[in-house]
């Protein structure tokens, strides 16, 4: 399951949000830490993809695509290049990758740029707050509260833009983009030696992956 408003499912679940919250909860942090750490290989993969696109002796636009670190911009490089290099099938398989990458990347920056909480009569719950809305709370809070400005809800802000993983869910979204990478990794294979018989029957599989199969039944 993808992570969860805080609100209104969570809301009488205590939290505590702060710079130290996970430094003794390695059940939590360390999923985070694998995450980020596998999403480094997924990228690397695309960036291969690219290269596959536009012919592996082409440096220098190599070396713009891994400029653009904003995964839409990366996204849209890679579809100009797919269309000229792909056709059929393999297009269609190529602009599902490119879906399923999107969301995940959408996911994978939710976790790498927040700020996280947790529950302290639910261990099993992570809280996460994006960094940009955390810091507008915290801002809020210090510049009108010594005035004696004090809400009644003083979390408002923060619970309005405060989101809920289970372990589970970030065990699952860590399965996802491990599938993904294998999937890329498979294409990018078939690519190279698209007369293989071996990598016909590993791309083959992979449209079978449930990430990519619904993407395809999407496009």
């Amino acid at each position: 399951m993808p992570r969860q408003p805080y609100l209104p499912v969570y809301e009488d679940r205590p939290y505590v949000v702060g710079a130290f919250v996970l430094k003794n909860r390695d059940d939590l942090a360390a999923p985070i830490g694998k995450l980020m750490s596998l999403w480094s290989q997924v990228d690397n993969e695309m960036g291969n993809l690219f290269s596959l696109l536009l012919g592996t002796k082409s440096e220098a636009a190599l070396a713009v695509f891994l400029t653009l670190r904003r995964a839409s911009n990366q996204l849209e490089a890679l579809a100009e290049a797919a269309k000229y290099k792909l056709e059929n099938d393999d297009l269609r398989t190529f602009k599902a990758l490119s879906k399923v990458y999107g969301s995940l990347e959408k996911e994978r920056n939710a976790l790498a740029h927040a700020c996280f909480g947790i529950c302290e009569t639910d261990p099993d719950l992570l809280f996460c707050i994006d960094l940009k809305d955390h810091v507008h709370f915290i801002v809020g809070a210090l510049s009108s509260e010594p005035r004696g400005n004090i809400s009644t809800n003083r979390h408002a802000r923060l619970k309005e833009n405060m989101y809920v993983y289970r372990k589970a869910d970030l065990d699952k979204l860590y399965q996802d983009m491990e599938s993904f990478w294998w999937a890329a990794f498979h294409f990018n294979g078939y690519l190279r030696n698209p007369a293989d018989a071996g990598r016909i029957a590993e791309v083959a599989k992979l449209r079978e992956y449930p990430l990519i199969k619904n993407a395809l039944a999407d496009s």
